[in-house]
């Protein structure tokens, strides 16, 4: 505008004064090695104002041009920007219905040029995982974290699809490295727990349980079936490698309160028996029934392979004595009584256990111990009785 306005201004100027030089017009002279150009003043100024114009025009003629240019050139990538995306979310619909290679192949695609290319490399990754491309998987998670950074989402995604793939340890790895500098993230501490109890990692879990009450991830209850989980993984693992000697050792170092516990002493019970050590295993168990009539640890007694089992009948004698209506009780002395041999007496407390409440197991211990009393009317209404409970109830 002010390039008009000037060139206006030039050609007023030049009709005003003009007239006023034309009957002493004077000229110009203009010399150049061995060439000399003269004219008059008044040409000259027409000439310079003409010049003047055609430069003012061709800029403009320049400006068109390259503004053409341009809007061309962005009309190109703007038609890329727009394809990624159209590629970008037919790629996530087929990732939510599960076709895998459609996904993976679309949203790889458009990933470079997507509004999030680090979010559609992740997503890229998942539909290779499940692809089995693991080379694959990790060139895109690559990817992701090189598009914005190796962030923790990239990073979390990693740990994620290591452990979904059953890479245990490097997913383990992954999880080691975020540790320190997000020591209270969610999703990084559930995935370690997961991955420890996988790894069977049993003290790393029980440390990590009391950062799993306090950050809300887990409760009470859940927490109590964890440590129950490590308690009974680290004895087991123990046993494997120390025999019954070293499991004992360990049981004795443990707290008062969790020897005390049933489902530990089941645990300890259960891993003595199977390394032969069944007559420790009952004294244990003789002991820890004086205080504590749990009827999973009752459940334990007819498991032991014992050389008399004349004082475990005592001991479970004894208890009908204060609890006459424990079924458990019952079905543990019948079952006793049966290796004994005592028929009728195994018959009475297995029917008993039955009326309490019914049992499968009970049911099919009765039946035999019914054929070796002869009793086969009996035998076959308890058989009927049996197959009737297994059946489904008519709706």
């Amino acid at each position: 505008m002010i390039k008009l306005f000037l060139l206006v201004a030039a050609l007023v100027a030049g009709l005003v004064v003009g007239p006023m030089f034309a009957g002493n017009q004077g000229y110009v002279l203009i010399s150049a090695a061995d060439q000399t150009l003269e004219m008059s003043l008044t040409t000259l100024v027409v000439l310079v104002v003409f010049l003047f114009g055609a430069l003012f025009v061709l800029e403009w003629i320049l400006k068109k041009v390259f503004s053409m240019t341009g809007a061309t050139a962005g009309w190109f990538s703007g038609r890329k920007v727009r394809k990624a995306r159209r590629l970008t979310q037919d790629g996530m619909v087929k990732l939510l219905e599960g076709n895998w290679r459609q996904a993976e192949k679309l949203i790889s695609r458009g990933a470079a040029l997507s509004d999030s290319p680090m979010l559609s490399y992740i997503a890229a990754a998942d539909a290779a995982q499940h692809n089995g491309n693991i080379g694959e998987r990790d060139r895109y998670l690559q990817l992701a974290a090189e598009s914005k950074g190796d962030t923790l989402a990239v990073s979390l995604t990693r740990a994620r699809l290591q452990f979904r793939q059953g890479q245990y340890e490097e997913a383990h790895a992954t999880l080691q490295e975020l540790k320190n500098a997000h020591p209270r993230n969610p999703l990084l501490l559930g995935l370690q727990k997961d991955v420890f109890i996988k790894l069977e990692e049993w003290r790393n879990l029980l440390n990590l349980l009391p950062t799993l009450k306090k950050t809300g991830l887990i409760n009470d209850e859940e927490a109590a079936g964890l440590e129950i989980k490590a308690e009974c993984g680290t004895m087991e693992y123990i046993a494997r490698q120390n025999g019954s000697d070293g499991l004992l050792a360990h049981w004795n170092g443990l707290s008062r309160a969790s020897r005390q516990r049933p489902e530990l002493l089941s645990c300890l019970i259960k891993q003595l028996s199977e390394r032969k050590a069944d007559s420790e295993a009952y004294v244990i168990l003789r002991d820890a029934l004086k205080k504590n009539q749990s009827e999973e640890l009752i459940a334990l007694v007819p498991e032991l392979n014992l050389p008399d089992y004349h004082p475990a009948i005592l001991r479970l004698q004894d208890l009908l004595r204060y609890d006459e209506r424990n079924a458990t009780t019952h079905s543990a002395l019948g079952q006793l009584l049966m290796r004994e041999k005592k028929w009728q007496e195994a018959r009475t407390h297995f029917e008993r256990a039955l009326e309490i409440r019914p049992d499968a197991s009970d049911y099919a211990s009765l039946v035999t111990v019914l054929e070796q009393l002869n009793d086969t009317k009996a035998a076959s209404e308890v058989s009927r009785a049996a197959l009737q409970m297994a059946l489904p109830e008519k709706v």
